[in-house]
């Protein structure tokens, strides 16, 4: 926590994240709590570090929360390029000395350190893209998912990502699976189910990873056959996801009736099967096409139809 206090207290002088050598004010521990890799340029950096921080000032009483805002330059009207004018703004607003205003901003960045510390650890890394290729025109539908992760610590060689596929509605069938397989970016060497619904994967790494380093893997995913999937393409992450993007292909010759998109909603909201969002229209070669950014963790994101006479086909 030390070192990030310390990055906080040598960011906040100056002109703050808007300072033009972001780069090199973002050591360590800033970029491994912002999730900031190797290629990312000044603009992109700033980009993180403004969002994750103003995410942890959302944790602080409102008082504490105007002064790390205010003495980073995140604050829309706290952009001085000084900080000493950033803190006679503040005391300005919080209607305070100086003095005071300076101390609450001290108080501030310690408990955006803390903020930061006491907050679930995740499992060393992020999604950083998400690309979903489905396919509904072939024997069985599959899938092709590409992920390019970031390692948030020095030493990840493993991943678990995971998998939700629950059960359609008109299936019957005493077994319930998914099929499985890596194309690239490591080796598959374990599968698991611990509910009928839910499968989780174990991917050993190439090498491990260090903090910022990008990683990318794909997956293979064909539901077994004579299984029936449920009319949707839904992605829910339960860690950070900056960009997700879906390219479902129907068979032209039996289109869907309707097509929504599935946009922040609840995850059981899906369940309803009730058009909520914009309806899109399939193109000439049966393709819909969607994108997603900034994903919020425990919601929706995707596509949903609707079959003519409400079952799937066969498959």
């Amino acid at each position: 926590m030390s070192g990030l206090r310390d990055e906080l207290k040598r960011l906040r002088k100056g002109r703050g994240v808007l300072a033009p050598d972001i780069d090199t004010l973002a050591g360590n521990a800033l970029r491994a709590l912002c999730g900031i890799s190797a290629p990312d340029t000044k603009p992109v950096i700033r980009q993180k570090v403004t969002e994750e921080l103003r995410k942890l000032a959302e944790t602080l009483q409102p008082d504490l929360r105007l002064a790390a805002l205010a003495a980073l330059a995140i604050h829309p009207q706290a952009k001085h390029p000084l900080l000493t004018d950033r803190v006679a703004w503040l005391a300005e607003q919080l209607g305070k000395q100086v003095r005071t205003a300076r101390r609450r901003a001290d108080d501030a960045l310690e408990l955006l350190a803390q903020a930061a510390e006491n907050r679930p650890r995740d499992e060393g890394w992020y999604v950083e893209a998400f690309d979903a290729q489905v396919r509904l025109d072939t024997r069985t539908p599959e899938v092709v998912e590409r992920r390019t992760i970031v390692a948030t610590r020095d030493g990840v060689d493993a991943i678990v990502p995971a998998l939700s596929l629950p059960r359609h509605r008109a299936d019957q069938r005493p077994l319930h699976d998914v099929n499985a397989s890596l194309l690239y970016g490591g080796e598959l060497i374990q599968q698991e189910q611990p509910s009928e619904s839910y499968f989780r994967f174990t991917i050993a790494l190439p090498q491990p990873l260090k903090t910022g380093q990008t990683h990318e893997y794909a997956m293979q995913l064909r539901v077994p056959q004579g299984q029936p999937m449920r009319p949707h393409y839904v992605f829910s992450p339960h860690r950070r996801c900056d960009r997700f993007s879906v390219r479902i292909h129907f068979d032209v010759r039996n289109p869907p009736r309707a097509v929504w998109l599935v946009s922040h909603l609840p995850i059981r909201m899906v369940d309803d099967a009730t058009p909520c969002g914009e309806l899109l229209s399939v193109d000439a070669n049966g393709e819909i096409r969607a994108e997603f950014h900034e994903l919020v963790q425990g919601f929706g994101y995707g596509v949903q139809w609707r079959w003519a006479g409400g079952s799937a086909p066969a498959s």
